[in-house]
């Protein structure tokens, strides 16, 4: 639901720049906004996850996640779509989006953890696959004002049960964080030391490397480039899709439909690629999927050479599989280098490189098409991006297991 409103402003878009006539990469510029303050607030998110816990962090996130499209819908000048989307959806993105799920997920599985991220990750493809092409149908219907209102009523009644059911540490973790005899000491507001499971199911000491630690580390930063260049590599061609294809003479519908079809094609790439990460390792399973992200890319835009449907069904099927599969990868990869009582901040730093690049991403796009009249230089730069995004994998010189 959260990733799947996130990515609908693809959708909204084009209703939007024919509506009040801005340029589309002032109009973009919303979805930039939004990913530079999920990336600044994801080192504080983390930080606060460890000290209160992954449930209560989430549940805030979703009243704010669901109250952004509310007020979408009473949007007149640029600088309310940027408070809504690119500021309160961004807070509410982030307290439910990759960090406190990361840390919660990490808590609860140690075998298998890219298996495991994977399948719980692929929920963001379902929901792309579904709200996309409902998003369009209720534009249709009944313009985007209504059927930003409705998305954002949905969230709010569909989320807040389930995260209040769902959302929650293991049962061994609440008993350590409530019991101040418990055996943990506790230094300035964080646990120094606990007990994990270890492999092979018996306890076992767990370092929790602190932030400094990880920071003086080239593995470190090597996850924190793979996170800033997939972005690149993903954004602005995720972002501008729909635009891309009505441009070419593409029906709206048909075009939001592929793109719930790639989010579709998501589901199974991240669990796919999960568990291609525990058993060939994380750089290699990496690289194959940044290989799917550029080839869809490509087949995307050769729409502009050779206007056949076939093209789109290609392009979201490969770009489908690769979206969004990185993060599982990188969170396994953290998960097992750097995990512990601290993991929650510096999984969080790890993700300000994401919000970094995903602020460039949607806003470059549209900045070549009012330039250029055309998107072909930044589908082509994405290209370049899952190199140098592949590339980075290979730098922190281990596999996630």
């Amino acid at each position: 639901m959260a990733y799947g409103l996130f990515f609908s402003f693809s959708v909204f878009l084009v209703p939007l720049v024919e509506e009040f006539g801005w340029s589309r990469g002032l109009t973009a510029g919303a979805l930039s906004l939004s990913t530079v303050v999920q990336g600044l607030l994801a080192p504080v998110t983390g930080m606060l996850v460890d000290r209160v816990g992954p449930r209560r962090v989430v549940l805030g996130g979703v009243v704010l996640l669901g109250s952004a499209p509310l007020l979408n819908a009473t949007v007149h000048a640029p600088w309310h779509l940027y408070l809504y989307t690119g500021v309160l959806g961004a807070i509410g993105l982030v307290g439910l989006g990759w960090v406190p799920m990361g840390v919660l997920l990490s808590q609860w599985f140690v075998e298998r953890r890219g298996r495991a991220v994977g399948v719980a990750f692929s929920g963001m493809g379902v929901g792309v696959f579904v709200i996309g092409p409902l998003t369009q149908a209720l534009v249709t219907a009944v313009g985007w004002r209504t059927a930003s209102a409705t998305l954002g009523a949905g969230a709010l009644c569909l989320l807040l049960p389930l995260v209040w059911w769902g959302a929650r540490e293991p049962g061994s973790r609440r008993e350590e964080r409530a019991a101040p005899g418990s055996g943990v000491e506790r230094g300035q507001g964080t646990l120094r030391a606990s007990v994990v499971p270890s492999r092979g199911g018996s306890p076992a000491p767990a370092p929790h490397p602190p932030l400094r630690h990880a920071l003086r580390t080239r593995a470190f930063w090597a996850l924190f480039l793979a996170y800033f260049f997939t972005p690149l590599a993903v954004f602005p061609v995720s972002a501008h899709q729909v635009a891309f294809a009505i441009d070419l003479g593409i029906e709206p519908l048909v075009a939001a439909t592929v793109f719930g079809l790639m989010g579709l094609m998501s589901s199974l790439g991240r669990p796919g690629f999960g568990l291609a990460a525990d058993r060939f390792g994380g750089p290699l399973s990496a690289t194959v999927s940044f290989a799917c992200t550029a080839c869809g890319a490509l087949a995307l835009l050769a729409l502009e050479t050779s206007a056949r449907t076939t093209w789109l069904g290609v392009y979201a099927i490969l770009f489908g599989l690769g979206f969004g599969a990185r993060g599982p990868i990188i969170t396994a990869m953290a998960s097992d280098l750097f995990g512990g009582r601290r993991f929650g901040a510096i999984y969080g730093v790890l993700n300000l490189g994401n919000g970094l690049g995903a602020a460039l991403g949607p806003w470059f796009a549209g900045f070549v098409h009012d330039v250029t009249g055309s998107y072909r230089i930044a589908f082509v730069a994405s290209v370049v991006f899952c190199v140098f995004g592949a590339g980075c994998f290979w730098a922190t010189g281990r596999r996630a297991s």
